[in-house]
């Protein structure tokens, strides 16, 4: 029996491959979810001054180790973007280095960024990501997919399997609910 090539499997196939010990099936996740995760992780770090490719590479070495602890059934979509977020709030909370070597050595003069508005824009961004998992999950996830995933309306209707116009639907009520959310915060 020929083994269906990588690209074809599905993500429940592939980790039943990488548990089983084959790492080509791990390098298929990573390139399915690498470009996804970096612009999700860009957008949760906007003006942060960290780095996204710090974030997802973390994610991947993270999933590598969790995958083979254990072989429980899992999601491997949403369980990425939980490690992927939790990353980046992790990041957030974490003062950013404001002094480079050439700053250091007085090369380089830059001014520090307002530690008050750093402040407010990580508050920002922590309620924002907390409402967004206070949404229903069908609206939570049409809006992931459409904004932080990039994907269109089309292919997240076929992602939840409904119709564009069931979808564009959720990210609409998503989007009104969150900026009813965030208005009343």
């Amino acid at each position: 029996m020929i083994a269906a090539p990588l690209p074809s499997l599905s993500d429940d196939d592939l980790v039943a491959r990488f548990r089983a010990g084959d790492d080509d099936a791990f390098t298929e996740i990573h390139r399915r979810f690498r470009p996804a995760l970096v612009a999700f992780a860009r957008r949760m770090l906007a003006g942060s001054g960290h780095d996204a490719e710090d974030i997802v590479q973390d994610t991947f070495i993270r999933a590598h180790r969790g995958l083979r602890v254990t072989d429980r059934p899992m999601t491997l979509r949403p369980w990425l973007y939980m490690i992927a977020r939790n990353r980046a709030l992790d990041e957030l909370r974490t003062p950013q280095r404001t002094e480079s070597y050439d700053d250091a050595i007085g090369l380089v003069a830059v001014p520090a960024a307002d530690p008050a508005q750093r402040f407010a824009d990580r508050d920002e961004i922590r309620r924002l990501v907390a409402e967004i998992g206070r949404l229903p999950e069908r609206q939570r996830m049409a809006l992931v997919l459409r904004e932080f995933d990039g994907r269109t309306h089309a292919e997240t209707a076929r992602a939840l399997r409904t119709t564009v116009p069931a979808t564009k639907s959720l990210i609409i009520r998503a989007r009104s609910n969150l900026g009813a959310a965030v208005q009343a915060a």
